[in-house]
């Protein structure tokens, strides 16, 4: 990864919510690729392209000293001159990978850099000589480009294995892991790339040779330097052509990443006391490379010590959620933008140095690098880490059998997928971040186990912890304080989780918005998602009309520029043959005057008249009813709908052919 550097630094502040008996926290810091390590990659690239060409430079001597004038004992000597810089080469090249064991993409990103490096410090020296002698470095260059670089974006890149569909069929099929890993392995360069690089890399070659000879010929050059100018051009057109080639080839830090993090700006000012509020979430969104909206201005808080679940239909984006809030830089070719932070620092900044970590996310699929159970558990860390991953990890499975069996693990694939959870939960909840991330825990884990980490969330909790669980087994919501309820990517409700399943076992449903005309297509996706059967077209289309309605009453409300609470909300209910559509607004208030006047509007409206939003309520609706209480002014509207079922029946009934 590219050297990182944030303007503003994570503070020590999660250390500060620890417990007594624990005080320090595991430190982290994000990967980086250190200032250092590229520059001594370069060094160690241009000594050992040095080198090379010092052997180059024997071949003068051998030619000129043993091959013309006949100086056999210099043979001997020149041999063991020229293993000077064979030597250097191995020397460089080992030290190279010493020096940056575990950088390897650096290692060879700068080893083919710093080749062409030398190749155009070659073909200057050289020109000084004769400005000809630059032509096969320059055409060579050009060709390398043009061949290697251009080219390559339009040929098509070799699978490492072409399978034929009854192949897939077997592999797929789950007989084959292999041939899985061999399929959805990375593509090489074309074989007509590797063709061309080798032809220019002999045309610098036969270019330099025949450019030393015609010089030689015409006196300007000795005999003895065709070799050594030969062999150099190869070289360097060698180096050029990898150079391009490499070029051609997307970054391997950019593969998997996200195509742009935008951070706001903070939705409070400076002098705002955010210490209340433990986690802010300001107009989050993650759009797809065609622009399509996967997260649609998400926007909560939390306080110290919730305990927040996730719900909501399949794909409404609550997984992606988690890893935007976490991380939004592995969001796979996604754009994400908005505001996170805990405690006023942003979480999205990359931090390069040692800090407390502020949070933790626990994917369904638990990770694991290799290096065995213990240190996967301990994060590699020292022996305190691992007494306390080894206790929270004994507290959540409770047999030191099963224990004892992770900790000495020697792969921690060979675990069962329920072991592998518990090692996965028992890691975060020794890192002790200040923020739990955690998305499906039951994919693969017991009751038991279920049950023992919805009492440790509880602890942490009482430490101030966040958690933001994804979750629908029934004892892990029992536990959470408030739902966050989604739908289609955005928020549609974030109320107590006592509230919320009260009104849901009732029937009614909900959805809170801004005061805004501009979510009328989130209020309209919402309404739509109310009816799931085939043939309710008309059903949402008319009860999508009228709540566009009520939110245009909603916005015609008297605003007062103070005030912070902008929302609104939408709920409903079926009924047979009906639908109730109700509009909680503080702000609404319709006094029975204009009531009256909207359906007195209403009754006498002609086809084309031009109505305002109430009496359009009033016309499309079977009625219309006010209240106002405690949580504001209410408009409810019952709308008439269908049964597309009933429908269908009678029409195969009239169609139905009479029996003879």
């Amino acid at each position: 990864m590219s050297d990182l550097s944030t303007e503003r630094e994570l503070p020590d502040l999660s250390l500060n919510f620890l417990s007594a008996t624990e005080a320090t926290s595991l430190p982290f810091r994000d990967r980086t690729t250190p200032l250092w390590a590229t520059a001594i990659s370069l060094l160690f690239s241009l000594g050992g392209g040095v080198c090379l060409l010092a052997v180059a430079v024997f071949v003068v001597f051998f030619y000129d000293q043993v091959a013309l004038n006949g100086q056999l004992i210099l043979a001997p000597l020149l041999m063991l001159g020229t293993l000077v810089p064979i030597l250097g080469i191995l020397i460089f090249e080992v030290g190279h990978a010493r020096a940056l064991a575990g950088f390897r993409h650096i290692r060879l990103r700068n080893t083919v850099t710093g080749k062409a490096i030398v190749g155009c410090l070659a073909g200057s020296s050289l020109a000084l000589l004769d400005p000809i002698l630059a032509a096969p470095f320059v055409v060579g260059a050009l060709l390398s480009w043009l061949l290697c670089s251009v080219a390559a974006n339009w040929m098509r890149r070799e699978p490492m294995w072409d399978f034929a569909p009854q192949e897939a069929a077997g592999f797929l099929s789950g007989r084959d892991q292999r041939a899985v890993e061999l399929a959805n392995a990375a593509r090489a360069d074309s074989a007509l790339l590797d063709s061309i690089h080798k032809a220019l890399a002999l045309s610098g070659l036969t270019g330099g040779f025949a450019v030393a000879s015609w010089l030689t010929a015409t006196e300007v050059l000795n005999v003895a330097s065709i070799a050594t100018i030969a062999l150099i051009t190869y070289w360097s057109v060698d180096a050029f052509a990898a150079y391009f080639r490499q070029r051609s080839h997307a970054d391997p830090e950019s593969l998997g990443r996200a195509e742009e993090v935008i951070q706001l700006p903070p939705p409070y000012s400076a002098d705002q006391d955010m210490a209340d509020t433990a986690l802010v979430v300001s107009h989050l969104s993650v759009h797809a490379p065609d622009g399509t909206a996967l997260l649609s201005d998400v926007s909560f808080r939390a306080e110290p010590g919730a305990i927040i679940g996730l719900s909501g239909d399949s794909f409404s984006g609550k997984s992606l959620l988690l890893q935007a809030l976490h991380a939004p830089q592995d969001l796979d070719g996604l754009t994400a933008e908005g505001y996170v932070a805990l405690h006023g620092t942003p979480l999205w900044s990359r931090q390069a140095r040692d800090a407390a970590l502020p949070s933790v996310f626990v994917p369904p699929d638990p990770l694991s690098v290799p290096g065995g159970g213990a240190k996967n558990l301990a994060c590699f860390a020292g022996a305190a880490q691992l007494d306390r991953a080894r206790r929270l990890l004994q507290s959540l499975v409770f047999t030191a059998d099963t224990v004892e069996r992770i900790v000495t693990a020697k792969d921690v694939h060979h675990l069962s997928r329920t072991e592998q959870k518990a090692l996965s939960l028992a890691r975060a909840l020794a890192l002790r971040p200040y923020l739990y991330l955690i998305d499906r825990p039951e994919d693969g884990a017991s009751e038991s186990l279920l049950g023992a980490l919805g009492d440790k969330l509880k602890s942490e909790a009482r430490l101030g912890h966040i958690t933001l669980i994804i979750t629908e087994n029934r004892q892990l919501l029992e536990r959470c304080d408030q739902l966050l309820m989604m739908q289609n990517g955005r928020v549609i409700e974030f109320a107590p989780t006592a509230e919320i399943r009260a009104r849901l076992s009732s029937g009614w449903s909900r959805f809170v918005t801004d005061r805004d005309l501009d979510n009328e297509e989130a209020l309209d996706a919402w309404v739509c998602s109310q009816f799931r059967r085939e043939g309710d077209e008309a059903n949402r289309r008319s009860v999508c009309m009228i709540a566009n309605e009520m939110l245009s009453v909603a916005c015609q409300a008297m605003i007062d520029p103070t005030e912070t609470d902008k929302t609104v909300s939408f709920e409903f209910k079926h009924f047979v043959g009906q639908c109730e559509l109700r509009l909680v607004d503080r702000r609404l208030a319709l006094s029975s005057g204009a009531m009256n006047k909207a359906r007195v509007a209403a009754d006498t409206s002609v086809e084309g008249e031009r109505l305002s939003p109430l009496a359009k309520i009033m016309r499309d609706s079977l009625s219309v009813a006010t209240d106002i209480t405690d949580d504001g002014g209410h408009l409810q509207v019952t709308i008439k709908t269908y049964d597309p079922r009933l429908l269908e029946t009678r029409k195969v009934g009239k169609d139905a052919t009479p029996k003879a």
